[in-house]
C-alpha cells in the first residue's frame, strides 16, 4: 500500500470544493432570477472559468496528485507512438464532453488526467465551460419560465 500523506494542499482542496457545492447552487438560482439575459450569462461564465482553472490549479499541484509524475513518464513512449497518429482529437472530444455534461470539477480533473501536456488546454477550459454555461443558462431559463 502506497505511503498516503496528507498536505496542506488537501485541505484547501477540500475547503474550495465544499465552497464550490455551496456557491454554485447560490449562483445559479441567483442568475437565473436575474432578468437580464447578459448578466446571467457572465454571472455563470466568469464563476465556471473561475472555479475552472482553480481546480485545474489543484489538480495540477505537485502533492496532490504524487503519482501523477510517475504516471506521466510511465505513459510517455505509450503517448508519443498515439499522439503522432491522432493527435490527441479523441482525448480531446472526450474532454469536451465530460466538461459540457459535467462542469468545472469533472473538466479539470480530466484535463489534468489526460491532457497533462496539450498545448491548449487553457483554451480547451475556456470552450468547454462557454458551451456548459450556454446549455445551463438555456435549459435553467426555459425551466425557471415554465414553472414561475
Amino acid at each position: 500500500m502506497p505511503n498516503l500523506k496528507l498536505h496542506r494542499i488537501h485541505l484547501i482542496a477540500v475547503f474550495i470544493l465544499g465552497s464550490y457545492f455551496v456557491l454554485s447552487k447560490i449562483n445559479l438560482v441567483h442568475a437565473l432570477s436575474n432578468p437580464n439575459f447578459v448578466i446571467s450569462f457572465l454571472q455563470l461564465f466568469i464563476f465556471g472559468i473561475f472555479f475552472s482553472y482553480l481546480f485545474l490549479y489543484i489538480f495540477s499541484h505537485e502533492k496532490f496528485f504524487p503519482f501523477a509524475k510517475e504516471l506521466e513518464e510511465k505513459e510517455k513512449p505509450k503517448e508519443n507512438i498515439y499522439f503522432r497518429k491522432y493527435l490527441h482529437h479523441g482525448k480531446v472530444l472526450g474532454t469536451f464532453i465530460i466538461g459540457v455534461i459535467g462542469g468545472p470539477i469533472f473538466l479539470s480533473l480530466t484535463v489534468r488526467l489526460l491532457l497533462y501536456r496539450f498545448k491548449h488546454k487553457n483554451l480547451l477550459v475556456l470552450l468547454t465551460i462557454f458551451v456548459s454555461t450556454l446549455f445551463i443558462f438555456f435549459v435553467g431559463k426555459e425551466l425557471t419560465s415554465i414553472f414561475i
